[in-house]
């Protein structure tokens, strides 16, 4: 080995490359947690803005036949990629803590159905400006308020994700501290507890009326 790098240097031996100085790892990791942040509040902020804006676009406007029942097949259809997806990233994780799968298998999930997540809750707020909801009905604003839940928590999720993402991808969820374990639980409850909530509520106000 020292023969082939003199020959390539002419005769002179190349220094190894030093790795990078401690501070500038610390720095970086930094720079992408604040990153990471702000992030995060332009996402609470835009479920916000985009729930109040089909909330007031729903108490403005009558719509046609015409544009009603689309707006109840996208609704709908927006139900059932949203709850989908979070059952199968429930499930996923449920089977990751009783050592069926690895954490390697669960980040695949995640990045596979977190889009279609966020495409189900876009889907909902955008044909519910347009299915006139009754906001004097205390069912529909727990339903609005289940929603917004199941948005801020997915929000909320992107940092528990970025936590796993350091981990090793044979960890056990055994072997992980006890607040991410519970923050792991508690993530999963609130998403399933705000989708099936607004989807129970739709069904009956469905059959209400």
């Amino acid at each position: 080995m020292r023969g082939f790098t003199d020959a390539i240097g002419g005769g002179r031996a190349f220094p190894a490359p030093s790795p990078p100085p401690k501070g500038t790892v610390s720095v970086t990791l930094t720079e992408n947690r604040r990153a990471a942040r702000h992030r995060r509040a332009l996402g609470y902020w835009a479920v916000l803005l985009s729930l109040a804006l089909s909330l007031w676009v729903g108490s403005q406007v009558v719509p046609h036949d015409w544009v009603h029942r689309p707006a109840l097949f996208v609704h709908l259809a927006s139900v059932i990629v949203g709850l989908g997806s979070a059952v199968l990233l429930e499930m996923s994780g449920l089977l990751w803590m009783l050592r069926r799968t690895h954490l390697d298998d669960l980040r695949r999930v995640e990045r596979t159905v977190s889009g279609l997540a966020w495409l189900g809750i876009a889907g909902l707020l955008f044909s519910g400006a347009f299915l006139q909801p009754d906001l004097t009905n205390p069912l529909t604003d727990l339903k609005m308020l289940a929603v917004l839940v199941a948005a801020m928590n997915g929000v909320a999720m992107t940092r528990l994700t970025d936590e796993l993402k350091r981990l090793p991808p044979r960890v056990r969820f055994s072997m992980l501290p006890g607040r991410l374990r519970l923050w792991c639980v508690w993530s999963a409850v609130v998403s399933q507890a705000g989708w099936w909530t607004a989807v129970l509520i739709g069904m009956l106000n469905t059959a209400s009326g």
